[in-house]
């Protein structure tokens, strides 16, 4: 079942998002409340949009936000997990049709992501569609650990 997300469906994706991380390729550990956090900021976020697969038991979800843009709205897929033992069974595909029909009934004209460089990830993004941009860049800067204590909350 395909459906959109639900506030009440965070626990569900903060378990499956740490223990699917967990597994090859990614193998990342993160902690339940920093997956807590970043989840709920996602969502809290105006104009953010999600979707599962799978009920009542979640086996994969989508997370992002709309930005308006000069030719309509893009959506920023911020995060997207399926359980590592439902993989490569077209879940996913199923999830990003999904999410793409109901964007566009919102006025979304392009969805873009980040993900890693050669990952298995970036093979699945590109056999539904997505491409690298000829256009755009992605760049980071570190910044030193040295400075002040934030108070950015």
């Amino acid at each position: 079942m395909l459906r959109r997300y639900k506030e009440s469906d965070l626990e569900q994706c903060v378990e499956l998002f740490v223990s699917t991380v967990a597994q090859p390729p990614w193998n990342e550990l993160w902690e339940r409340d920093v997956v807590r956090d970043r989840l709920n900021q996602i969502t809290k976020t105006p104009l953010s949009f999600g979707a599962v697969v799978g009920d009542p038991n979640i086996i994969g979800f989508t997370l992002g936000f709309s930005e308006p843009w000069h030719e309509g709205k893009h959506f920023y897929l911020k995060e997207m997990c399926i359980n590592h033992s439902n993989q490569r069974q077209g879940l996913g595909t199923k999830l990003m049709k999904f999410l793409s029909t109901e964007l566009a009934e919102c006025d979304t004209r392009r969805i873009y992501l980040l993900t890693a460089r050669g990952d298995i990830s970036e093979a699945f993004y590109s056999k539904i569609g997505f491409y690298t941009s000829p256009k755009m860049v992605l760049m980071a800067r570190r910044i030193d650990s040295d400075s002040e204590s934030c108070s950015m909350e």
